[in-house]
């Protein structure tokens, strides 16, 4: 458990030997979507992809909370001021997915470390993540149904890709939560340990996959991101593409020379785990 000072950013950032970790600090909050909060996620996403030193991204919470999306009270506050015109909205749904993707396809691993409660879009927020570690006291829920509002957050995409389509529907239609357990079950978290070791795991994977190709690990999520969605000769001529730069690389052109020479590899997952 992280504790946290309530006058410090939405988000606090910090580099840890190569690790990024960012820890949503507003727990009282239940780390809604704020102004603030978005800005942070912005800001932290275009920090870590310009930064050669940064290997991979851990998003948490706090204090026992991940992160419960939208702004419920902000979005009382516009209604009973009168409002905004429906295209107004759809224009800050569109925004949303202005710091959401850019966070999806980030070119480094991202860890969703998640202790206690994802609620709507932090559901989605979540989902954006490689790789997700869960408390045993984490829950999922797709709470939108619950106001009269339809998934957002890219949950409509991500969530049935991952679960199958009827129990996505269920999970959707039902807004109850999930438990780290039945997570695991459905795929959707990949881990379940306790509240507190969880950030030790999610550094012990971080670090676990610090040596391996920054292009290699971009071009391979950017494809799987879409395997989905494109045809078999689309996905092959993206991956004939990204096979290209690799091979091009010097990272490749180094392992190429330490196979030669009998030497160990930079990147050898067996061998890390064995240590």
């Amino acid at each position: 458990m992280t504790s946290v000072n309530e006058n410090s950013p939405a988000i606090e950032f910090t580099v840890d030997d190569g690790i990024g970790i960012a820890t949503m600090a507003r727990p009282r909050q239940h780390n809604a979507f704020t102004d603030e909060f978005l800005a942070c996620i912005e800001e932290i996403t275009a920090e870590v992809k310009g930064r050669n030193d940064i290997d991979a991204l851990i998003l948490t919470g706090a204090d026992g909370t991940f992160c419960a999306g939208g702004n419920v009270k902000g979005m009382a506050e516009r209604k009973d001021s009168g409002g905004a015109p429906v295209e107004d909205m759809r224009e800050r749904l569109y925004g949303v997915h202005d710091w959401l993707q850019p966070l999806r396809h980030l070119n480094v691993p991202v860890i969703a470390a998640v202790d206690g409660p994802a609620y709507g879009g932090g559901f989605g927020l979540a989902l954006c993540a490689d790789f997700i570690l869960a408390s045993e006291r984490a829950r999922f829920c797709s709470a939108f149904g619950r106001i009269g509002l339809i998934p957002d957050c890219a949950l409509l995409f991500t969530l049935p890709r991952m679960v199958g389509m009827q129990r996505a529907k269920e999970i959707f239609y039902t807004g109850r939560p999930v438990g780290a357990q039945e997570a695991k079950e459905l795929g959707i978290v990949m881990e379940v340990h306790s509240s507190a070791d969880l950030r030790a795991a999610a550094l012990t994977l971080a670090r676990r996959m610090q040596q391996g190709s920054r292009a290699a690990f971009g071009l391979t999520k950017r494809i799987v991101n879409q395997a989905f969605d494109i045809d078999a000769a689309g996905l092959i001529e993206m991956e004939a593409a990204g096979q290209a730069i690799c091979l091009s690389s010097a990272y490749h052109a180094d392992a190429v020379g330490r196979f030669k020479a009998k030497q160990p590899l930079k990147f050898n997952w067996e061998a890390v785990e064995a240590a």
